[in-house]
């Protein structure tokens, strides 16, 4: 697993991607064990990339993994037809509902074998005990403004179904193949989060499409209240 052969293909913030052949090696400081866990335990139950092994050397992570041919969402959208765009997205649905079912049954409200949340709306390490821990969390961002903390608490969901969520599935983090197929990326925050977590990230985060963003919305059952909830969530971080 070196991190120095092959052709690098991104090096900023404190990762670096290297590909060497049909293989990919994520490393650098920013990089955590945790995504490997998380890219391990979804191993054979959703489309994601196949791992090859992970370790540790200094405050550096390097996880090998096999690199997926193909472009991203967000720049393959633009050039498909109608029948193009309808196939991808039932794929994205398909996928994410595989996700969802790895968890059936599956009460916990945070990441995998006891762990926390990572990268969740920008913060570090979150854990949720249960949806109104979450909640909470999610109107602390509007503190400063009581209208507005006010709304969100009326906006925001109760006795949402909890499942596995990817954590992070916008345009940059799904890969579309040449066939159409789609592979998930990037697992780093992935975690146990409201049904609706990952089709409310695709609306709101650089959507590439209004009909995808609505499909994958419809798929889950998210409401506008939800939606509205987030895209003002998203407004005050950035």
């Amino acid at each position: 697993m070196d991190a120095e052969a092959g052709s690098v293909i991104y090096d900023s913030h404190g990762v670096t991607l290297t590909v060497k052949g049909d293989r990919l090696v994520k490393s650098g400081p920013e990089v955590r064990l945790q995504e490997a866990h998380n890219l391990e335990y979804v191993q054979g139950k959703v489309a994601c990339p196949k791992l090859y092994g992970y370790h540790q050397k200094g405050d550096e992570v390097f996880i090998e993994m096999e690199y997926i041919q193909g472009k991203t969402l967000r720049n393959i959208w633009p050039t498909l037809d109608d029948e193009q765009r309808q196939r991808v997205t039932d794929n994205i649905i398909r996928e994410m509902r595989r996700l969802h079912e790895v968890s059936n049954g599956d009460s916990r409200t945070c990441g995998i074998n006891d762990t926390v949340i990572h990268g969740l709306l920008r913060d570090d390490g979150v854990r949720f005990e249960d949806e109104n821990a979450l909640n909470e969390y999610l109107v602390s961002f509007a503190k400063e403004h009581a209208k507005m903390e006010y709304l969100l608490r009326s906006l925001l969901p109760v006795n949402t179904r909890f499942c596995l969520n990817h954590g992070n599935l916008y345009s940059r983090n799904i890969v579309v193949k040449d066939d159409m197929s789609v592979v998930f990326i990037n697992w780093g925050t992935m975690g146990f989060l409201p049904e609706y977590w990952d089709a409310m990230m695709m609306f709101t985060v650089t959507p590439v499409d209004a009909k995808l963003s609505y499909d994958a919305a419809a798929a889950f059952d998210v409401s506008d209240s939800t939606l509205a909830a987030f895209h003002t969530i998203w407004a005050m971080l950035f």
